[in-house]
């Protein structure tokens, strides 16, 4: 990876010291580039650095408090990290559009888009995240959106972009709806 890449990573990973959302951390974004990169291989998509770049920014502007917009936001501040470390505007664009759109609602245009947004949400159905979510004692603040996941369950895997997202779906979620049903009955109402 080059140097550029990697000290915008590291200035993206600085954004979430001391940043508190067990579900949005920096250990989200990197399992998002890890799912990024999986669908990359499949695909034969080669700007790999490019794509695992955008995929651990694409949740930044959460730290800086957007919860609604954040998409935007975060693609605005990749952007802005990448033209003042001398990149090119196409670039900086290229990586504005692959981020800005990962919201399950939206319609990336680009493939790194597409490839982003169908990583993250890949990752909504990941038994580490709700984990992690428990352990931190956060299961409260959280148990609506565990149990609005489980119920939009039904919406995937034809939310999906890409076959081989859609197969990585139909592995994880008996592992992900066997684990919700082992602890709904200790949630709170």
């Amino acid at each position: 990876m080059n140097t550029t890449y990697q000290a915008s990573i590291t200035h993206a990973k600085s954004l979430y010291d001391g940043f508190d959302d067990v579900i949005h951390d920096w250990q989200h974004s990197e399992r998002v580039a890890t799912n990024a990169l999986l669908l990359a291989d499949e695909l034969g998509f080669k700007d790999k650095d490019f794509l695992e770049l955008c995929a651990l920014w694409h949740d930044a502007a959460r730290t800086q408090g957007f919860t609604v917009g954040h998409e935007e936001e975060g693609a605005l501040m990749a952007q802005a990290d990448l033209l003042s470390r001398g990149v090119s505007a196409d670039e900086a664009v290229r990586a504005y559009e692959a981020i800005r759109h990962h919201k399950s609602s939206s319609n990336p245009t680009s493939i790194e888009g597409k490839i982003i947004r169908d990583a993250d949400k890949l990752d909504i159905f990941t038994v580490a995240r709700w984990q992690k979510c428990a352990e931190a004692g956060w299961i409260e603040e959280y148990v609506d959106d565990l149990r609005k996941t489980v119920a939009a369950h039904g919406k995937y895997p034809a939310a999906f972009t890409y076959d081989y997202t859609k197969q990585q779906f139909e592995k994880r979620l008996p592992e992900f709806l066997y684990y919700y049903d082992s602890v709904k009955d200790s949630l709170p109402e």
